[in-house]
C-alpha cells in the first residue's frame, strides 16, 4: 500500500505542475520541467555533501567487511576486489611486497573482528537510507528495523566482492569481455534494486526499483570501465609520492565518484517519475491517479 500511495503522491505533484502558469522551455514544456526538477532535486538533496559522506562510509564500513570476511578464505578475495575497483595491487600494502599473511591470528580476527565490523559498519546503510529519505520523502527506518541496515551492508559488500571476481570471466576466449561486462551489470542491478527496497521498507514500486537499479548498475559499470584506464596511473603516482596515504586518498576520491552515481541515479529516477509524458506514467504505474 505504501508504494501505491507514493505513486499517487507523484501523480498529484505532476498535476500541480501542469496547472501552474509557466513560460520558457524549462517551465513551459514537459521535458523542460523534468530537467528542471532534476537540477533542483540534485541541489535540494546536496548531492556533493551526501556523496562525500557515502564515500567515507563505504571506505570505513564496506571495505573492512570485505577484508575481514576474506580471512576465512585467504587474502585473495579481498585483493582481487581492491585491485579491480581501485587500480592498485594490494600486495604493495604488505611490508615486504609479498602477499598478505593468513595465519591463525588472521582467522581469529575474521571471527571476532567481522562481528565488530558488522555492528559498526551499518553506518553505511544508515547514510544510504538518509539519501533515499531525502530523495523519495519516505520515513527513515528506526532501530526496530536494524536488520535492514545489516542486510544492505552485506548485500553491497558481497556484490563488490563478486564484481571483483568477474575479471576472471574476461579470460574466456571470444565471449569473455562481454560476459564479464554483462555479469557486472547484473550483479550491480540486483543489489541496487534490493538496497532501496530494504531501506525504504517497500515504499517504491517495482518499476521504480528496477529502473533505479539498472540505471545505477550502468553508471557504476561505466565508472569502473573508465577506472581501468585512468586509475592505475593515478594510483601509481599517488603511491610513489605519498605512499599508502596517497592510495587511501585515491580510493576515497574514486569512491566519491561512485557515490555520485548512486545518489544521482536515485535523483534521476525521481525526476523521471514526475515526468508528464509516457515515461513518467509508466514509472508511476497503474492506480497512481494519473489523468490524461
Amino acid at each position: 500500500m505504501r508504494s501505491v500511495r507514493l505513486s499517487v503522491a507523484l501523480a498529484r505533484e505532476v498535476s500541480l505542475a501542469r496547472t501552474q502558469a509557466a513560460t520558457g522551455w524549462l517551465r513551459g514544456t514537459p521535458y523542460g520541467r523534468t530537467l528542471r526538477r532534476l537540477i533542483e532535486g540534485l541541489a535540494e538533496i546536496q548531492i556533493v555533501d551526501r556523496s562525500l559522506a557515502l564515500a567515507a562510509q563505504i571506505f570505513t564500513s564496506v571495505l573492512p567487511v570485505i577484508i575481514a570476511a576474506s580471512a576465512f578464505s585467504g587474502w585473495q578475495a579481498a585483493a582481487n576486489t581492491i585491485n579491480d575497483q581501485f587500480g592498485f595491487d594490494s600486495e604493495s600494502l604488505s611490508a615486504d611486497g609479498g602477499p598478505m599473511p593468513t595465519d591463525p591470528s588472521m582467522a581469529a580476527f575474521g571471527v571476532v573482528g567481522l562481528l565488530m565490523i558488522l555492528l559498526g559498519g551499518t553506518s553505511f546503510a544508515r547514510a544510504l537510507a538518509r539519501v533515499y529519505e531525502a530523495v523519495w520523502q519516505v520515513p527513515v527506518i528506526g532501530p526496530r528495523d536494524a536488520w535492514r541496515w545489516l542486510a544492505t551492508l552485506l548485500a553491497v559488500a558481497l556484490a563488490a566482492g563478486l564484481v571483483g571476481q568477474t575479471r576472471e570471466l574476461a579470460e574466456i576466449r571470444y565471449a569473455g569481455r562481454p560476459l564479464a561486462l554483462l555479469s557486472e551489470v547484473t550483479i550491480w542491478a540486483l543489489v541496487w534494486i534490493l538496497a532501496p527496497f530494504l531501506l525504504t521498507k517497500g515504499a517504491l514500486t517495482g518499476r521504480l526499483l528496477w529502473v533505479s537499479g539498472v540505471l545505477t548498475a550502468v553508471g557504476l559499470t561505466a565508472v569502473h570501465a573508465a577506472g581501468r584506464v585512468i586509475l592505475p596511473r593515478i594510483a601509481a603516482n599517488a603511491h610513489e609520492n605519498f605512499g599508502p596515504l596517497g592510495l587511501a586518498f585515491t580510493s576515497v576520491s574514486w569512491l566519491f565518484v561512485m557515490s555520485v552515481v548512486i545518489v544521482g541515479a536515485a535523483s534521476v529516477v525521481k525526476a523521471l517519475a514526475l515526468d508528464e509524458t509516457t515515461i513518467g506514467r509508466y514509472l508511476r504505474g497503474p492506480g497512481s491517479g494519473d489523468r490524461e
